[in-house]
């Protein structure tokens, strides 16, 4: 997802500040280390690890909104969907200023079958984050399972100029304006890059998926793990690929 200047899509200036508690600040820098931690445990598969020191930060600093995002992020990330909306609605109820900027709660809300939930999360995101094509294909998939691919194909939260390669096309996918098969050919142009691969073939997935076609979401998932782009969505695609080998809902 696409936001600038953001901590786990909440914006330092527009988000919440750090709280106190006692005579002890929790600063935006630590706050900033708190990431830094949580990708160099994820990348070194010490998530557990990381939780346990997570959850003494947060006992230290339960009012710290900011904190609990971040908490939120690596418990989706590590497969405890439902916790990690916990962690976010927290977060919300602490500073309701923050909620449009949680994406990541969308997506959580997303797996855990929520998706009336979801479509308000995408909405509100929009209004901070116009522009952001992924925004609109995960409204899009919760639309999809609320009212089928003809309404949704109607009813796209059309975002404006995502620069990126290729979001603009996966926006004319989700409007039914593309062929999955011409989205393929754009992805697999030497020009397009490892970034433009990686989202390309994510979102083909995720649209095959939308339409029960397993084998084609299957395939294209498992191309787009193989690009091996850290960071969140990345872990998204894992995720979404680890349960559908499982077969546990969605």
């Amino acid at each position: 997802m696409m936001l600038s200047l953001v901590l786990f899509g909440m914006s330092v200036g527009v988000g919440c500040q750090a709280q106190e508690t006692g005579k002890e600040r929790l600063s935006a820098r630590a706050l900033d280390g708190w990431n830094e931690r949580v990708e160099a445990a994820l990348k070194a598969d010490k998530a557990e690890e990381a939780l346990r020191e997570m959850d003494e930060a947060v006992k230290k600093f339960p009012d710290n909104a900011e904190l609990l995002v971040i908490r939120g992020s690596l418990k989706f990330r590590s497969g405890k969907i439902a916790d990690s909306i916990v962690d976010f609605d927290k977060s919300i109820e602490l500073n309701p200023q923050s909620k449009p900027f949680l994406w990541q709660r969308g997506i959580s809300l997303y797996y855990a079958e929520r998706y009336q939930d979801g479509l308000d999360q995408f909405a509100v995101h929009r209004e901070v984050n116009p522009n952001d094509v992924e925004n609109a294909f995960w409204h899009f998939l919760c639309n999809v399972r609320l009212k089928g691919l003809e309404a949704s194909q109607k009813d796209v939260l059309l975002a404006g100029f995502d620069p990126r390669i290729p979001l603009m096309e996966v926006q004319r996918l989700i409007q039914g304006k593309m062929k999955p098969e011409d989205l393929i050919a754009v992805c697999e142009k030497s020009n397009t890059g490892v970034s433009g691969r990686f989202y390309g073939f994510l979102y083909i997935g995720l649209y095959y998926d939308a339409l029960k076609d397993k084998e084609n979401a299957k395939r294209w998932l498992e191309k787009c793990v193989e690009q091996k782009m850290d960071g969140y969505m990345g872990d998204v695609a894992k995720i979404h690929l680890a349960l559908m080998k499982s077969s546990k809902p969605k």
